[in-house]
């Protein structure tokens, strides 16, 4: 276990320090702990990688992830990932992703980059070292396997393993009968745990009780049955953090008149108007900063996949609020991720929060998506409202409870 740690924290470096030039085995090895001729044995055995292999596996990575993501100058973005000269972080490059920069930009420029497309590379990896009773199943068949047996309760489920990444693991015959799925966030590690047996639960809750573990289980069941269930076969738990995941499978809403007021998707050239808006609301975060890309790859280079899935709410001409969703796929099932409304505080009523989040559930109906309602606090949060409602007042249904046990 000590070792693993040690792994990630020096993984984590590699991550942040990847521009460097001077980057060294030394460097890394101290930073993690380790000495350095034990660390390049360890490490490979860990994650598969030589170190030196994994630095530059890791500045490929980034310079793929702003290839995709920004219009920076390739020549910028080689310089930016450690390499001195365009033509050799062009071959480097060729060799780790089968394109030049330049192709590999062309390739993907109509299609959105996930999380899971640049991180969660190596979990599968290392825990699979580290508890060798366990195996790998295929991402995708998993997926498929969610998507089959109850699209309801596991849609969401699906799309996140979809986009986030990571590695599903079991002890056992089949996954079917139960498995832990791992995603990597920094220095925490994220188990969820998908399964219906109460004695695999409560293993797999005891084999991954140390504090780099997050165990999340998916369950309709009570906080009293999860403790009981799990305290008679040995696995303790002290406390349970849980959300409701809701989804709504009912027909379009009739929504009424709003004097004055509209609603329509935005789009690119919409971009500045929405850019003003935050300023005047007072948000700054990542979304405003990735926004117009994200409308440009959508719009302007045809994106038709993209899940940027924004409208705005007009007041004649100015935008007084926008409602955020999100279309996102896994395996061509659809879904339409917690929607949140922004508005000016002076139109800020709860008529128009409710107005506006029945407008956005329609808005993916007729998209063919499942509307899904994860968004569990009714306050403000990343600078955004939703009003004081709860989905279930709107014929969504709870299929699940995620619970953070503790």
């Amino acid at each position: 276990m000590e070792n693993s740690e040690l792994i990630t924290k020096a993984l984590n470096y590699i991550k942040s320090e990847n521009r460097k030039k001077d980057i060294t085995i030394d460097d890394i090895a101290a930073h993690a702990g380790f000495s350095t001729d034990y660390f390049n044995r360890i490490f490979f055995a860990h994650t598969g990688f030589k170190i030196m292999e994994y630095v530059r596996f890791s500045r490929l990575q980034r310079a793929a992830r702003l290839l995709r993501g920004t219009n920076r100058e390739v020549l910028d973005i080689a310089l930016d990932c450690g390499y001195e000269a365009h033509e050799s972080f062009s071959r480097a490059f060729k060799n780790q992703y089968g394109s030049s920069p330049s192709e590999y930009r062309k390739k993907y420029e109509k299609i959105e980059a996930y999380y899971g497309d640049f991180y969660n590379d190596t979990i599968g990896a290392r825990l699979l070292h580290e508890f060798k009773d366990f195996k790998q199943a295929d991402s995708d068949d998993v997926i498929d396997w969610l998507l089959e047996t109850d699209s309801l309760r596991y849609g969401y489920t699906a799309v996140c393993f979809r986009v986030n990444g990571g590695a599903a693991l079991y002890n056992g015959e089949n996954f079917r009968d139960g498995f832990v799925w791992f995603t990597e966030w920094g220095n925490r590690i994220e188990g969820e745990i998908l399964c219906d047996d109460w004695d695999k639960i409560a293993e797999y809750k005891k084999i991954f009780s140390d504090d780099r573990f997050e165990m999340i289980l998916y369950t309709m069941e009570s906080d009293e049955v999860i403790k009981d269930e799990l305290s008679k076969r040995g696995a303790v738990v002290h406390s349970i953090e849980r959300h409701q995941s809701n989804v709504y499978a009912g027909e379009p809403y009739a929504l009424p008149s709003m004097d004055n007021l509209s609603m329509r998707l935005i789009r690119y050239e919409d971009a500045d108007l929405v850019t003003k808006f935050y300023s005047e609301i007072g948000y700054k975060g990542p979304r405003v900063t990735h926004l117009k890309r994200e409308l440009y790859q959508r719009d302007v280079l045809g994106c038709a996949d993209h899940s940027v899935f924004m409208f705005g709410i007009f007041k004649e001409d100015r935008l007084i609020g926008v409602s955020d969703g999100g279309l996102q796929k896994a395996h061509g099932f659809v879904i339409n991720n917690c929607v949140v409304t922004s508005i000016l505080p002076e139109y800020e009523s709860e008529a128009l929060y409710q107005y506006a989040f029945k407008f956005v559930t329609n808005a993916a109906l007729e998209k063919g998506a499942l509307p899904v309602d994860d968004f569990q606090i009714p306050n403000t949060t990343y600078g955004k409202k939703r009003g004081a409602f709860c989905s279930t007042d709107f014929g969504y249904q709870t299929v699940t409870n995620v619970c953070t046990l503790k």
